[in-house]
């Protein structure tokens, strides 16, 4: 290849790098086998199960019974031909349905007036039972169109008369756009998969890979800037998972265009997928494929070996398939704010591309911002492979590592080895707290309210930090950040978080144009939590306030920070415990909560790496919750900070927000220079 030495070299590496690649049974499985053979045979034999399926249930009357209604209704009954009605009237019809003796029984009560009261006994969860159930409703809705009929007759009126509308619906969608929106439920998932599984193997390979077999350092040794050879370890990974994208996606359009999948013609469906938009998939495609490359490349790099690196890849692979789940909501439209989200936007984009219905600025948000994260993968791979200590080891942090269980056993028992647990075990620590205080502590707050919550606090949270810290042997002082802050600390925390929890309340304001805030919830949670006293209002203080200011902040700004503070870059701690502080504080009812919360998170975290005292964030906690509880037990200024539904905080909040933040961060970036030469970090101890 020609150009410049720097194209030559990338160009050499990619060349042998997607050599080796192609050689490698795994990739070959995951690249060809899998789109190309295995895609159309499952999905044909897939489709053959579901018709040989309905046949099944179809194949023989729906066996069903009546308890009373008279001879009349019986004969009506057993003249159909998709019913099978037993000769006797059952008495234990319950037991007969669940024993799959009959799919249905209609029990007929007496009659009032000229109305006959009819209930259809079936099994739900049963497909047999449900087919009789549906067979014996279009029966008993025949049998009372034809009662109807004769009432109609007797009193000389018209057959018209009972039906004073007639209303028919016809959809303006074609065929193709139908069919489109039926693939978009589902295509989108699988190309995602596709994508993610080809450049999986591959980047895992290329990195932890070649460090385990020892022929990285050779490569590195080479006189040529580290940043061309991981330019040509990247291109490989990303032309491996477009060629896997690729294949599968023609594998799909040769299926569906050449009609081997027949289950359309029994649906009315015609599936087809334009030429045009299977160009413009492609092309989103590659960018996407780029970004889950370069991404993968640079955490692989960061494992000593390919099983370590599954291991840490596959949480991430995981997070990637969440959003890519979206296509198959209902009621999830492209918009704006959902088309910047990571993956998110193009699964959505894939969906509004087959369906026909693509909007042009969702859609150009979606392929620029996958672009941009693209880019930003590849410098994340980049910056990894420039790192000595990323690629030959680095600095562990630990005195003498960890070996097993019995090694912290042993610490148990009373031999200290370490200042602050691994980052694995405060990992560990926290889902397991996490799983303790969602089954247990959810329990006890139900059934307890308050004193729920409390007990929640201190038995599930606080306690596991002491036990924890006995177990994994460490220092409590330096794993809790232990420090006596200094009075300009204190003061940039307080200001820090007084400028943070109206921008926080801005995000959540933010949130509500993808997510809306349940309402009809946080007004229960208002009341239920309305002081109805002085002394009630301090008891709420100290429990929604004081106390998560200590066991949460010894969980997350405790174990969690001291375990991954001298693992991961201060950007990369920060961001982690935001996210784990707010996806901590989410259910199934309260998601909305996620991204305030890990904002305040997050500025908690900065605020303990500068100082490096846990009572910076324990004052920081206190000012953030013990304003809302001070907001609720005032509902003037809760609507006048936008407590109604769909209200914005007032903008006047905002610059003066933004002013604390800044005074309250320079304060604590001075205060962090000062303990650098006054009071350096205490080295580790055995004691």
């Amino acid at each position: 290849a020609g150009g410049t030495p720097a194209v030559r070299t990338a160009w050499a590496v990619f060349r042998k790098e997607l050599q080796e690649t192609i050689r490698d049974h795994r990739t070959l499985m995951i690249m060809v086998v899998v789109p190309v053979l295995l895609y159309p045979a499952l999905l044909v034999v897939s489709e053959q199960l579901a018709l040989f399926g309905m046949r099944q249930l179809r194949a023989a009357p729906a066996r069903v019974a009546v308890v009373g209604g008279g001879e009349a209704l019986r004969s009506y009954l057993d003249a159909q031909e998709d019913l099978r009605l037993l000769p006797d009237e059952p008495s234990n019809y319950a037991t007969l349905i669940r024993s799959d003796s009959v799919a249905a029984v209609a029990v007929v009560e007496n009659q009032r007036g000229l109305t006959q009261s009819i209930t259809v006994f079936y099994d739900e969860a049963d497909e047999r039972s449900s087919r009789g159930r549906a067979e014996l409703m279009r029966a008993l809705s025949a049998w009372g169109d034809t009662i109807l009929a004769q009432r109609l007759t007797a009193q000389r009126l018209p057959p018209d008369f009972a039906n004073p509308l007639v209303v028919a619906d016809s959809s303006v969608a074609l065929p193709a756009e139908v069919s489109g929106s039926a693939l978009g439920r589902f295509l989108p998932l699988l190309l995602i998969i596709i994508t993610l599984l080809g450049t999986f193997y591959p980047a895992i390979d290329l990195a932890a890979g070649e460090k385990e077999r020892g022929t990285l350092e050779t490569l590195l040794t080479a006189p040529v800037p580290s940043h061309q050879i991981v330019t040509g370890k990247f291109a490989t990974v990303a032309v491996v998972g477009v060629m896997a994208a690729a294949l599968n996606l023609t594998s799909m359009y040769v299926t569906f265009q050449t009609g081997l999948f027949q289950f359309a013609a029994d649906t009315n469906l015609n599936f087809s997928l334009p030429f045009t938009s299977l160009l413009l998939v492609f092309a989103v495609l590659i960018p996407l494929a780029i970004l889950f490359g370069s991404a993968f490349l640079g955490i692989a790099v960061r494992s000593r070996s390919f099983k370590e690196a599954q291991n840490a890849l596959t949480p991430v692979y995981m997070l990637a398939l969440v959003p890519s789940l979206l296509p198959l909501f209902p009621g999830i439209d492209l918009t704006p704010a959902l088309a910047v989200v990571p993956v998110a936007g193009v699964a959505l984009f894939f969906r509004e591309v087959m369906a026909g219905s693509v909007q042009t600025v969702p859609a150009l948000l979606a392929m620029f911002s996958t672009v941009a994260y693209a880019l930003l993968a590849l410098w994340f791979a980049a910056r990894a492979f420039g790192s000595e200590d990323v690629l030959f080891g680095g600095k562990g942090g630990d005195d003498e590592p960890v070996t097993g269980w019995g090694d912290a056993f042993r610490r148990l028992r009373g031999k200290r080895r370490r200042v602050v647990p691994e980052a694995h075990e405060a990992l560990f620590f926290i889902a397991l707290v996490a799983v303790l205080f969602f089954y247990i502590g959810r329990g006890w707050q139900i059934r307890w309210l308050e004193r729920g919550l409390f007990l929640s606090e201190w038995l599930l949270l606080f306690l596991p930090v002491l036990l924890a810290i006995r177990f994994f042997g460490v220092s409590a002082r330096e794993t809790l950040s232990l420090r006596r802050p200094r009075g300009a600390a204190l003061l940039g925390g307080a200001l820090l978080m007084l400028g943070g929890t109206p921008i926080a309340w801005f995000l959540t304001w933010l949130q509500t144009f993808v997510a809306p805030i349940p309402w009809d919830l946080v007004e229960g949670l208002t009341e239920l939590l309305t002081p109805e006293s002085g002394l009630d209002l301090v008891w709420l203080f100290l429990l929604l306030a004081v106390t998560p200011a200590i066991c949460e902040e010894a969980v997350f700004r405790g174990v969690l920070l001291g375990g991954t503070r001298d693992r991961m870059g201060p950007l990369a701690v920060v961001l982690l415990n935001g996210a784990i502080f707010g996806a901590f504080h989410m259910s199934f009812e309260t998601a909305f909560r996620f991204l305030p919360t890990a904002f305040i998170g997050a500025l908690m975290a900065w605020a303990v790496l500068r100082t490096r005292s846990i009572a910076v964030s324990s004052l920081m906690h206190v000012i953030n919750n013990g304003t809302i509880v001070l907001i609720v037990a005032s509902p003037a200024i809760a609507e006048w900070l936008g407590g109604s539904e769909g209200t914005r905080p007032p903008l006047i909040l905002l610059p003066a927000a933004l002013f604390l933040v800044a005074v309250g961060a320079r304060l604590l970036h001075t205060d962090a220079a000062v303990s650098v030469a006054t009071d350096p970090p205490t080295p580790p101890t055995d004691d």
